[in-house]
């Protein structure tokens, strides 16, 4: 099995600790409302929040010197971010922007280091945290450098469905909310490519290509695809 689908879980770490310190951060939290397109922070902003999103995506990206966007992940709910910069005292190196409606759960840095201190299993918990979304980024890093387009869109599109991000339609199949051209952004290539191949997975049944989403047929072949490509 892939480092990916070993990984996704963690990059919710306030799950994994004791009922009674996530009672305490969530009691701190306050929540933000985010309309499509606005941002959370740009690149070279001062840290001093944390954040979990309730519901709705969070996109991470950067633009190279001509003006391409890259885009570094897109966070989904339950997902946490921005921790880094509380810890390091560094300016963000990314942007953030909501992708349609989102509900994010805030933290301000005071109240963060105040629990870190009193509560050791937080620190604990965001090491291994961040070992393996350090793993999950060599991962996909590899995927792109390595690998043909149709596997590469093939492994996207499982670690989507795996952090849960798909919901199950009327006869059981799995319905992805993503675009071509978000898909493009995440496997490093031309939108006109991805959409290329993925007509080819329609005509070979393994998803059904909706408006703004995806609805996979065949999560059986998903799953052997993502692993022959390991």
């Amino acid at each position: 099995m892939g480092t990916i689908l070993k990984t996704l879980k963690f990059y919710n770490w306030l799950d994994s600790l004791p009922k009674g310190v996530q009672n305490e951060i969530f009691n701190l939290m306050t929540e933000r409302t985010l309309s499509d397109g606005e941002a959370l922070f740009h690149i070279g902003e001062e840290s001093n929040e944390l954040y979990q999103i309730i519901t709705g995506k969070i996109k991470c990206n950067m633009y190279s010197h001509d003006g391409k966007e890259v885009v570094i992940s897109t966070l989904l709910s339950g997902e946490t971010f921005g921790e880094q910069g509380l810890l390091d005292g560094l300016t963000r190196a990314t942007n953030t922007y909501s992708v349609g409606v989102s509900l994010v759960k805030v933290l301000n840095k005071k109240y963060f280091s105040q629990l870190c201190i009193k509560h050791p299993e937080i620190n604990a918990q965001l090491i291994v945290m961040f070992s393996h979304r350090m793993r999950m980024a060599f991962e996909i890093n590899t995927d792109n450098l390595t690998l043909p387009l149709r596997q590469r869109l093939f492994r996207c599109l499982h670690r989507i469905v795996v952090s849960l991000s798909a919901t199950p339609t009327v006869d059981n199949a799995l319905s992805v909310d993503i675009s071509h051209d978000e898909l493009a952004r995440m496997v490093g290539a031309s939108r006109q490519n991805v959409s290329k191949e993925l007509k080819q997975m329609e005509r070979d049944g393994l998803l059904t290509i909706q408006y703004g989403k995806m609805v996979i047929n065949n999560l059986q072949a998903l799953e052997k695809e993502y692993y022959a490509s390991n």
